[in-house]
């Protein structure tokens, strides 16, 4: 009887302990960037500022007890492939390479393919006429390389990732409003079918940056202002609350 009286002791008193730890003890959790330019902050004006990076790791600071951010594999003008190619073949940057990083993060964000997209749009000469087959078989094909890439990436971590989307970055006219339109919704459907779980979340940004111009103030640069890539940390932060 005594045996049993102090095992129920020691027993309450591991169950207090273990709450008085749950509660105070605030884990340092870590944000893993991947992306282009975008992540960086580049500024319409050649320059570098806040990303939508910063701002979302200022919230994650203030409100998500996460203390580290990693911009390791922040590239210029990097694609999705380039991605695969890094992941087979272990490169290091930082002395860690990129599978050890991602097996590290608590939430990552994937940002990058736009220069891709963007030189197509550019130099295809079929905008006026709605004739986009190669625009869309660029969207295909950059699709399955993201799929490819969501596939190898959840081998090694099944933490939340954020998959940012493209704005236009050409001007509209009445010549080509519908033609844009629908490419960008094109893109916008194929890959929010990237979401194979409840912990991957595309962030479309197309009709924001259409609706606020001011957000590519400057018409021979692709490049948002600071409202522009604060606009696109509101998107994933909605999608953090709702989560």
């Amino acid at each position: 009887m005594k045996f049993k009286k102090i095992f129920v002791i020691f027993f309450i008193a591991f169950i207090i302990l273990y709450f008085i730890y749950k509660f105070n003890f605030k884990e340092n959790l870590t944000y893993l960037v991947i992306g282009d330019d975008l992540a960086k902050g580049h500024t319409p004006f050649d320059t570098y500022g806040n990303s939508y990076t910063d701002y979302l790791f200022d919230y994650l600071k203030e409100n998500k007890n996460y203390k580290n951010i990693n911009k390791a594999f922040i590239e210029e003008d990097l694609r999705i492939k380039d991605l695969i190619s890094e992941l087979d073949e272990n490169k290091t940057k930082d002395k860690e390479t990129l599978s050890q990083l991602i097996r590290k993060a608590d939430l990552i964000t994937i940002g990058v393919g736009s220069e891709d997209l963007f030189s197509k749009m550019r130099s295809n000469k079929d905008l006026l006429t709605n004739n986009n087959k190669r625009i869309y078989n660029t969207i295909d094909k950059m699709t399955e390389e993201l799929n490819e890439l969501i596939t190898k990436i959840r081998t090694l971590s099944k933490k939340p990732i954020y998959i940012i989307g493209y704005y236009n970055p050409l001007e509209y006219s009445e010549e080509t409003e519908i033609t844009i339109n629908s490419i960008f919704n094109y893109i916008d459907l194929k890959y929010k079918g990237s979401e194979k779980d409840k912990n991957i979340k595309y962030i479309k940004i197309y009709e924001g940056f259409k609706n606020h111009p001011e957000y590519l103030p400057n018409k021979s640069n692709a490049f948002p202002s600071l409202e522009g890539y604060n606009y696109i940390s509101e998107q994933i932060i909605q999608e953090i609350k709702e989560s």
